[in-house]
Protein backbone atom coordinates (compact mmCIF):
# COMPACT_ATOMS: atom_id res chain seq x y z
CA UNK A 1 0.00 0.00 0.00
CA UNK A 2 1.25 3.48 -0.91
CA UNK A 3 1.00 5.94 1.99
CA UNK A 4 -0.05 9.44 0.92
CA UNK A 5 -0.60 10.98 4.36
CA UNK A 6 2.32 13.17 5.51
CA UNK A 7 1.74 12.02 9.09
CA UNK A 8 -0.73 11.68 11.95
CA UNK A 9 -1.30 14.27 14.69
CA UNK A 10 -2.47 12.34 17.75
CA UNK A 11 -4.22 14.03 20.67
CA UNK A 12 -3.91 11.84 23.76
CA UNK A 13 -6.76 12.54 26.20
CA UNK A 14 -6.39 10.81 29.59
CA UNK A 15 -9.04 8.28 30.56
CA UNK A 16 -9.33 9.37 34.20
CA UNK A 17 -12.78 10.73 35.10
CA UNK A 18 -11.29 14.10 36.16
CA UNK A 19 -10.27 14.75 32.52
CA UNK A 20 -13.83 14.78 31.16
CA UNK A 21 -13.52 18.33 29.72
CA UNK A 22 -10.26 17.47 27.97
CA UNK A 23 -11.86 14.39 26.38
CA UNK A 24 -14.75 16.53 25.18
CA UNK A 25 -12.39 19.07 23.56
CA UNK A 26 -10.25 16.35 22.00
CA UNK A 27 -13.22 14.53 20.49
CA UNK A 28 -14.53 17.76 18.93
CA UNK A 29 -11.21 18.34 17.13
CA UNK A 30 -10.39 14.91 15.73
CA UNK A 31 -11.17 13.48 12.28
CA UNK A 32 -10.91 9.91 13.55
CA UNK A 33 -10.60 8.60 17.09
CA UNK A 34 -8.82 5.65 18.67
CA UNK A 35 -10.88 4.38 21.60
CA UNK A 36 -8.64 2.42 23.97
CA UNK A 37 -10.42 -0.46 25.73
CA UNK A 38 -8.73 -2.62 28.36
CA UNK A 39 -9.42 -6.21 27.27
CA UNK A 40 -9.24 -7.28 30.93
CA UNK A 41 -11.93 -4.81 32.10
CA UNK A 42 -14.12 -4.09 29.07
CA UNK A 43 -16.14 -0.88 28.73
CA UNK A 44 -15.73 1.33 31.80
CA UNK A 45 -17.81 4.46 32.63
CA UNK A 46 -15.25 6.81 31.03
CA UNK A 47 -15.20 4.60 27.91
CA UNK A 48 -18.98 4.84 27.59
CA UNK A 49 -18.76 8.62 28.08
CA UNK A 50 -16.23 8.79 25.22
CA UNK A 51 -18.45 6.59 23.02
CA UNK A 52 -21.38 8.95 23.59
CA UNK A 53 -19.22 11.99 22.72
CA UNK A 54 -18.10 10.33 19.48
CA UNK A 55 -21.67 9.30 18.60
CA UNK A 56 -22.94 12.85 19.23
CA UNK A 57 -20.31 14.32 16.93
CA UNK A 58 -20.57 11.44 14.41
CA UNK A 59 -16.80 10.97 14.64
CA UNK A 60 -15.57 7.69 13.12
CA UNK A 61 -13.44 5.59 15.46
CA UNK A 62 -11.58 2.32 15.82
CA UNK A 63 -10.94 0.41 19.03
CA UNK A 64 -7.52 -0.53 20.36
CA UNK A 65 -8.28 -3.68 22.36
CA UNK A 66 -5.36 -3.10 24.67
CA UNK A 67 -3.36 -5.13 27.22
CA UNK A 68 -3.44 -8.43 25.33
CA UNK A 69 -0.09 -9.14 27.02
CA UNK A 70 -2.06 -9.52 30.29
CA UNK A 71 -3.87 -12.61 29.00
CA UNK A 72 -2.85 -15.75 30.86
CA UNK A 73 0.31 -17.41 29.49
CA UNK A 74 0.72 -14.75 26.77
CA UNK A 75 3.86 -15.15 24.65
CA UNK A 76 5.30 -12.01 23.05
CA UNK A 77 6.34 -11.98 19.37
CA UNK A 78 7.70 -8.65 18.16
CA UNK A 79 7.40 -7.26 14.63
CA UNK A 80 4.69 -9.66 13.51
CA UNK A 81 1.12 -9.21 12.31
CA UNK A 82 -1.15 -9.48 15.36
CA UNK A 83 -3.19 -12.17 13.60
CA UNK A 84 -0.10 -14.38 13.37
CA UNK A 85 0.75 -13.56 17.00
CA UNK A 86 -2.69 -14.73 18.14
CA UNK A 87 -2.36 -17.96 16.14
CA UNK A 88 1.01 -18.59 17.83
CA UNK A 89 -0.49 -18.52 21.34
CA UNK A 90 -1.37 -21.59 23.40
CA UNK A 91 -4.94 -22.90 23.02
CA UNK A 92 -6.01 -21.70 26.49
CA UNK A 93 -4.68 -18.17 25.72
CA UNK A 94 -6.58 -18.06 22.43
CA UNK A 95 -9.75 -19.19 24.19
CA UNK A 96 -9.41 -16.49 26.86
CA UNK A 97 -8.82 -13.86 24.16
CA UNK A 98 -11.92 -14.97 22.25
CA UNK A 99 -14.05 -15.06 25.42
CA UNK A 100 -13.05 -11.57 26.54
CA UNK A 101 -13.41 -10.17 23.01
CA UNK A 102 -16.94 -11.61 22.68
CA UNK A 103 -17.91 -10.06 26.02
CA UNK A 104 -16.70 -6.64 24.80
CA UNK A 105 -18.59 -7.05 21.51
CA UNK A 106 -21.76 -7.65 23.57
CA UNK A 107 -21.00 -4.53 25.64
CA UNK A 108 -20.74 -2.48 22.43
CA UNK A 109 -24.07 -3.94 21.28
CA UNK A 110 -25.60 -2.70 24.56
CA UNK A 111 -24.45 0.79 23.49
CA UNK A 112 -26.19 0.35 20.14
CA UNK A 113 -23.00 -0.32 18.16
CA UNK A 114 -21.85 -3.25 16.03
CA UNK A 115 -18.23 -4.30 16.61
CA UNK A 116 -15.94 -6.99 15.20
CA UNK A 117 -12.25 -7.89 15.15
CA UNK A 118 -10.71 -5.93 12.26
CA UNK A 119 -9.85 -9.09 10.32
CA UNK A 120 -13.44 -10.41 10.70
CA UNK A 121 -15.21 -7.10 10.01
CA UNK A 122 -17.98 -7.74 7.43
CA UNK A 123 -18.57 -4.02 6.75
CA UNK A 124 -16.19 -1.32 8.12
CA UNK A 125 -18.86 1.34 7.47
CA UNK A 126 -21.36 -0.21 9.88
CA UNK A 127 -19.09 -2.22 12.20
CA UNK A 128 -16.42 -0.79 14.50
CA UNK A 129 -13.05 -2.48 14.06
CA UNK A 130 -11.35 -3.94 17.14
CA UNK A 131 -7.55 -4.15 16.89
CA UNK A 132 -5.81 -6.26 19.56
CA UNK A 133 -2.82 -4.30 20.92
CA UNK A 134 -0.28 -4.13 23.71
CA UNK A 135 1.12 -0.72 24.61
CA UNK A 136 3.85 -2.49 26.61
CA UNK A 137 5.21 -4.83 23.92
CA UNK A 138 4.07 -2.88 20.83
CA UNK A 139 2.18 -5.86 19.44
CA UNK A 140 -0.70 -4.85 17.18
CA UNK A 141 0.48 -1.24 16.82
CA UNK A 142 1.49 -1.79 13.20
CA UNK A 143 -1.99 -3.14 12.43
CA UNK A 144 -3.58 -0.16 14.19
CA UNK A 145 -1.53 2.42 12.26
CA UNK A 146 -2.16 0.63 8.96
CA UNK A 147 -5.92 0.55 9.57
CA UNK A 148 -6.00 4.28 10.41
CA UNK A 149 -3.97 5.13 7.29
CA UNK A 150 -6.23 3.02 5.08
CA UNK A 151 -9.36 4.61 6.53
CA UNK A 152 -8.07 8.19 6.24
CA UNK A 153 -6.93 7.74 2.64
CA UNK A 154 -10.16 6.01 1.60
CA UNK A 155 -12.74 8.05 3.52
CA UNK A 156 -11.22 11.37 4.63
CA UNK A 157 -8.88 12.46 1.81
CA UNK A 158 -10.87 15.63 0.93
CA UNK A 159 -11.51 16.53 4.56
CA UNK A 160 -7.81 16.25 5.40
CA UNK A 161 -6.58 18.57 2.62
CA UNK A 162 -4.41 21.43 3.91
CA UNK A 163 -5.72 25.01 3.83
CA UNK A 164 -3.86 28.27 4.52
CA UNK A 165 -6.94 29.64 6.32
CA UNK A 166 -6.14 29.57 10.03
CA UNK A 167 -7.96 26.97 12.10
CA UNK A 168 -6.60 26.69 15.63
CA UNK A 169 -8.20 25.62 18.91
CA UNK A 170 -7.00 26.12 22.48
CA UNK A 171 -6.87 22.68 24.11
CA UNK A 172 -5.39 23.52 27.53
CA UNK A 173 -4.26 26.48 29.61
CA UNK A 174 -1.43 25.75 32.02
CA UNK A 175 1.38 27.42 33.97
CA UNK A 176 4.94 26.35 33.10
CA UNK A 177 7.95 27.22 35.26
CA UNK A 178 10.06 29.85 33.51
CA UNK A 179 7.39 30.60 30.90
CA UNK A 180 4.38 31.65 32.95
CA UNK A 181 0.90 30.75 31.74
CA UNK A 182 0.91 29.05 28.34
CA UNK A 183 -1.72 27.58 26.04
CA UNK A 184 -1.60 24.25 24.23
CA UNK A 185 -3.05 24.76 20.76
CA UNK A 186 -4.06 22.33 18.04
CA UNK A 187 -3.21 23.98 14.72
CA UNK A 188 -5.46 22.23 12.18
CA UNK A 189 -4.91 24.55 9.20
CA UNK A 190 -2.79 27.59 8.38
CA UNK A 191 0.33 28.77 10.19
CA UNK A 192 1.40 30.68 13.28
CA UNK A 193 4.44 32.98 13.57
CA UNK A 194 6.32 34.43 16.50
CA UNK A 195 5.33 38.07 17.08
CA UNK A 196 1.84 37.77 15.58
CA UNK A 197 -1.09 39.36 17.38
CA UNK A 198 -3.56 36.70 18.48
CA UNK A 199 -7.09 37.08 19.83
CA UNK A 200 -8.70 34.46 22.03
CA UNK A 201 -11.58 34.17 24.47
CA UNK A 202 -11.05 34.98 28.14
CA UNK A 203 -13.20 34.77 31.25
CA UNK A 204 -13.42 38.58 31.34
CA UNK A 205 -13.70 39.18 27.60
CA UNK A 206 -11.44 38.81 24.54
CA UNK A 207 -7.68 38.66 25.15
CA UNK A 208 -5.36 40.36 22.67
CA UNK A 209 -1.68 39.52 23.02
CA UNK A 210 1.47 38.88 21.00
CA UNK A 211 2.92 35.43 20.48
CA UNK A 212 6.16 35.47 22.48
CA UNK A 213 7.28 31.91 21.70
CA UNK A 214 6.12 28.89 19.70
CA UNK A 215 7.27 25.75 21.47
CA UNK A 216 7.28 22.14 20.32
CA UNK A 217 8.26 19.02 22.27
CA UNK A 218 11.36 17.00 21.48
CA UNK A 219 10.84 14.34 18.77
CA UNK A 220 8.67 11.42 19.98
CA UNK A 221 7.66 13.33 23.12
CA UNK A 222 4.19 14.49 24.16
CA UNK A 223 3.18 18.16 24.29
CA UNK A 224 1.40 17.65 27.63
CA UNK A 225 4.37 16.04 29.40
CA UNK A 226 6.98 18.22 31.10
CA UNK A 227 10.20 18.20 29.06
CA UNK A 228 12.60 20.49 27.20
CA UNK A 229 10.94 22.33 24.31
CA UNK A 230 12.28 23.40 20.93
CA UNK A 231 11.47 27.00 19.96
CA UNK A 232 10.31 27.81 16.42
CA UNK A 233 9.78 31.06 14.52
CA UNK A 234 6.90 29.56 12.50
CA UNK A 235 4.65 26.50 12.81
CA UNK A 236 2.69 25.07 9.87
CA UNK A 237 -0.39 22.83 10.32
CA UNK A 238 -1.20 20.24 11.36
CA UNK A 239 0.65 20.39 14.68
CA UNK A 240 0.19 20.61 18.40
CA UNK A 241 2.04 23.68 19.70
CA UNK A 242 2.56 25.38 23.05
CA UNK A 243 2.29 29.18 22.90
CA UNK A 244 3.91 31.50 25.42
CA UNK A 245 2.49 35.02 25.64
CA UNK A 246 1.43 37.64 28.16
CA UNK A 247 -2.02 37.84 29.79
CA UNK A 248 -3.03 34.21 29.20
CA UNK A 249 -4.05 33.55 32.82
CA UNK A 250 -7.76 33.98 32.04
CA UNK A 251 -7.80 32.28 28.63
CA UNK A 252 -10.63 29.80 28.01
CA UNK A 253 -9.83 26.35 26.65
CA UNK A 254 -11.98 24.70 24.00
CA UNK A 255 -12.48 27.77 21.79
CA UNK A 256 -10.84 29.01 18.60
CA UNK A 257 -7.81 31.27 18.41
CA UNK A 258 -7.60 34.02 15.77
CA UNK A 259 -4.64 35.96 14.37
CA UNK A 260 -4.85 39.57 13.18
CA UNK A 261 -2.80 40.21 10.04
CA UNK A 262 -3.65 43.95 10.14
CA UNK A 263 -4.33 46.27 13.13
CA UNK A 264 -7.97 46.88 12.13
CA UNK A 265 -8.68 43.12 12.21
CA UNK A 266 -8.27 43.02 16.00
CA UNK A 267 -11.64 44.68 16.64
CA UNK A 268 -13.33 42.47 14.03
CA UNK A 269 -12.16 39.27 15.75
CA UNK A 270 -13.10 40.62 19.18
Amino acid sequence: MEFKLPGLLIIDTPGHESFSNLRSRGSSLCDIAILVVDIMHGLEPQTIESINLLKQRKTPFVVALNKIDRLYDWQTFNRKDVRDILKSQATNTQQEFQKRTNEIIVQFAEQGLNAALFYENPDPKSYISLIPTSAITGEGMGNLLLLINQFCQAQLSKRLMYSEELQATVLEVKAIAGLGTTIDVILVNGRLREGQTMILAGTEGPITTQIKALLMPQPMKELRVKNAFIEYKEIVAAQGVKIAAKELEKAIAGLNLQVAQKPDEVEIYK
